[in-house]
């Protein structure tokens, strides 16, 4: 242990380039793994010690900041920035106006406000991780302003009206170049406007049934479009969510809310970080599960463990509650270990809502921690412990909606085909009726799909979809909508 303190107050009295550092820290830190891995130094003294060796890292990249200017450049990507501002500058920068932005579609107006805030702002969005291959920057989730809990994923989509009300009469062969060219031109610059990042360059084919796409720059999303229903789908990974802009969450709610047509939330992940296990790790969470605190009504979820939970071995364990399949999904994962530091305890929760059989609420990008600790009461009570008490708001299940849709389809074809059947039933019994008119090909309608799916959640937590003559919202929990209002969002699904 005096061996390893001597080594450190050493390097941290040392005045050393940049590559000394680096060099230095990779050969104190496999000291002090040795050591941990022999039992000469306890786990808790092994974890002090590398604290302390980050700490040091930090303070004197901090120092050889202060004296090298970073250069700029317009011909680097932004994971190269993100490396560069750790290594160089850990301060905030800001692009001059002379600077041409990243991306290079489309760009309507080269003298954008936004460039002023051009990526990357600020450096929140990383923790140093301590490896056998020396420090290195990993991303992590900024939470939101007022809240514990950050976005680590995003998936929105509109309709294509929102280009213009022509957009949405296209023939299925011009949908290919007419929105192609208002996604490179306008929708470019927006997400530039919104994200820090725009369109990297157009996809060989498109995927989830749409016929077309782009590929966003770095490889930090997807845009979709040409699918049937003439939406166009816009997906932000994780590592998007990280690298941008500042209050991107915020732009996008306004975007959602006041331009966007028919807009919707398709896939939210809402993430949680514990650097030091403090409130929750896998095993805080097995143990939620053995007292029910996943458990929400209906059948108990599903849960599995990933990893070696019998013989650690320093490469992380992960804790899953629920069906990937499913509108809800939650991760438990040791996320520092994942990044290669065998000694971290960083832990991470990752809720993952999608909009297969819930609404999600716009107001999920605004205080993500509401819908995160009304996921689970387990979630609730570690938000009550991190001093978060704000009600705690659930995703609604769309069984309302499944409703509305029975009740249409029912009415066309009593409107349609009932003098036939009411005719039939004359002469031949009810069951053999159904069994003639039935079709012989198991396919729900394009009517029914939607709903067929909140049916099915129903059955599974016990709760079938009672029929009754009350005029139902769209969605329950959300205020009624005029009837304009209704026709779009169908359209929407």
């Amino acid at each position: 242990m005096q061996n390893l303190l001597s080594l450190i107050h050493k390097f941290d009295a040392a005045q050393l380039s940049l590559v000394e550092v680096f060099d230095q820290q990779k050969s104190i830190f496999d000291e002090i793994h040795c050591s941990t891995a022999f039992g000469d130094v306890s786990l808790a003294d092994g974890q002090t010690l590398k604290n302390m060796l980050d700490g040091i890292v930090k303070n004197k990249l901090a120092a050889f900041e202060s004296s090298v200017k970073p250069a700029k450049s317009n011909d680097v990507s932004i994971q190269e920035l993100f490396v560069q501002k750790v290594a160089n500058t850990l301060q905030n920068t800001a692009v001059s106006s002379d600077v041409s932005p990243f991306y290079n579609i489309g760009v309507a107006d080269s003298s954008q406000a936004s460039e002023q805030f051009a990526f990357p702002r600020n450096l929140e969005n990383y923790k140093l991780i301590s490896t056998p291959q020396g420090v290195v920057p990993a991303l992590r989730t900024v939470p939101i302003e007022n809240s514990i809990c950050g976005l680590d994923w995003v998936t929105f989509s509109f309709c294509q009206s929102t280009f213009g009300d022509k957009y949405v009469q296209l023939d299925a062969e011009q949908v290919d170049l007419a929105v192609g060219d208002a996604i490179e031109t306008w929708l470019d610059q927006l997400l530039f406007e919104i994200f820090g990042f725009g369109i990297g360059q157009k996809r060989e084919k498109g995927m989830h049934f749409n016929r077309y796409g782009y590929d966003l720059q770095d490889g930090l999303g997807i845009v979709l479009y040409g699918h049937n229903n003439k939406r166009v789908t816009v997906q932000i990974n994780g590592t998007g969510c990280a690298l941008a802009r500042k209050g991107w969450n915020e732009q996008l709610y306004k975007f959602l809310k006041y331009q966007a047509k028919t807009p919707k939330l398709n896939r939210v992940d809402i993430a949680f970080d514990d650097f030091e296990s403090e409130y929750v790790s896998v095993d805080l969470c097995d143990q939620w599960d053995d007292q029910d605190l996943f458990f929400c009504g209906g059948r108990q979820p599903e849960t599995l463990r990933l990893g070696d939970w019998k013989r650690i071995n320093g490469k992380g364990r992960t804790f899953t509650v629920g069906n990937r399949e499913s509108g809800k999904y939650l991760r438990c994962y040791e996320r520092g270990k994942k990044e290669g530091d065998p000694l971290s305890l960083w832990t991470r929760l990752e809720l993952e809502l999608k909009a297969n059989d819930r609404y999600i609420n716009l107001d999920v990008l605004l205080s993500p921690s509401t819908y995160f600790k009304g996921a689970y009461p387990a979630l609730e009570a570690l938000a009550n412990r991190l001093n978060d008490f704000t009600a705690p708001e659930k995703c609604e299940l769309v069984k309302k909606q499944a409703q509305i849709n029975v009740d249409k389809a029912l009415s066309i074809t009593k409107h349609q085909f009932g003098k036939y059947i009411r005719q039939f039933r004359k002469f031949i019994n009810d069951a053999d009726l159904l069994t003639l008119i039935s079709s012989d090909k198991d396919v729900v309608p394009k009517r029914l799909n939607f709903s067929h799916v909140a049916v099915m959640q129903a059955l599974r937590i016990n709760e079938p979809i009672a029929r009754t003559d009350e005029d139902y919202p769209l969605f329950e929990g959300v205020p009624l909508l005029n009837h304009s209002q209704y026709k779009e969002f169908i359209h929407a699904i």
